[in-house]
């Protein structure tokens, strides 16, 4: 059956960080700008039990150099929620390979950090296709959410 979605009349906003620079549309449903202890996305009311962090490649890999003291406390933040996620707008294949500019860590550390952070955490890391594609997944993460953990508990 399909998941809730969160954006229908009555249906949950999307909370979407204010630090995020390039926040997600996701298709025009309701959303609201708001400071999250935790991840770049959440909804209205569960922001305490949810989110999901997103990466760019370039910063995925910023926080695997330089940045990692800082991603280590946001993952610790992210491990407190019932469902946390990491999303990556590329694929494993695409993230095996360095962006340009990267120097001192490989591909093989990059995904390796990444691998070893979701034991570490117990976060789910997906790889996308694409920006869109990882959008497309924050919005089902959030909805499965909804689905399988926020209304089961009610019951």
């Amino acid at each position: 059956s399909e998941a809730p979605h969160p954006g229908g009349i009555g249906s949950p906003v999307i909370v979407v960080d204010t630090r995020e620079q390039a926040p997600y549309v996701f298709g025009g449903l309701r959303t609201e700008r708001r400071k999250l202890d935790a991840g770049d996305y959440s909804l209205v009311g569960h922001e305490d039990r949810t989110a999901v962090e997103r990466k760019s490649k370039e910063d995925a890999y910023g926080v695997v150099g330089t940045g990692r003291a800082r991603f280590e406390q946001c993952l610790a933040r992210l491990e407190r929620l019932e469902r946390p996620a990491i999303v990556i707008e590329c694929t494993l294949a695409e993230f095996a390979i360095p962006p340009p500019q990267v120097e001192r860590v490989t591909g093989a550390m990059a995904v390796g950090s990444f691998i070893s952070w979701s034991c570490q955490y117990r976060i789910p890391v997906f790889w996308c296709g694409s920006r869109a594609a990882a959008e497309r997944v924050t919005l089902r993460w959030l909805a499965a959410y909804l689905k399988h953990v926020a209304h089961a508990t009610k019951c």
